[in-house]
């Protein structure tokens, strides 16, 4: 009986551990993930203007604003987060702050494109460096 349960306690301490290394704080998974991001201009019929998203990845000084004012960052958003940006390499998935309400999935990490702009992808929508 003792030994079934050192033997269930590893089990639970090896998930543990593998889940937890999943999870990081996103600059030290890719350091090309800090600095300010911004998407182009488009239309939100909620807001009935035009708006962008932004994102700062600055350790806990960190936010993510969707539906924003397009040319004031972070303001008038419809949603707004801030603090520490996580990434769960399992999932590929983002949290901002301590909210588990609110994952965003990475489709396409910071890379260089065609026209040598840095340029990434969360939720489907293109993300520049700014």
């Amino acid at each position: 009986m003792k030994s079934k349960l050192q033997f269930f306690a590893l089990g639970v301490i090896l998930i543990f551990t593998t889940n937890s290394c999943n999870v990081q704080n996103i600059e030290k998974y890719n350091e090309e993930f800090k600095g300010e991001w911004r998407t182009g201009v488009y239309f939100s019929p909620t807001k009935g203007d035009s708006i962008r998203n932004f994102l700062t990845i600055d350790g806990a000084d960190s936010g993510f604003g969707i539906a924003c004012d397009k040319d004031d960052p972070f303001e008038k958003c419809l949603y707004f987060q801030t603090g520490k940006v996580k990434y769960n390499k399992a999932s590929q998935g983002i949290q901002v702050g301590n909210s588990v309400q609110q994952i965003h999935t990475v489709n396409r990490e910071p890379f260089i494109n065609e026209f040598g702009q840095w340029e990434l992808m969360i939720d489907s929508i293109q993300y520049y460096k700014y």
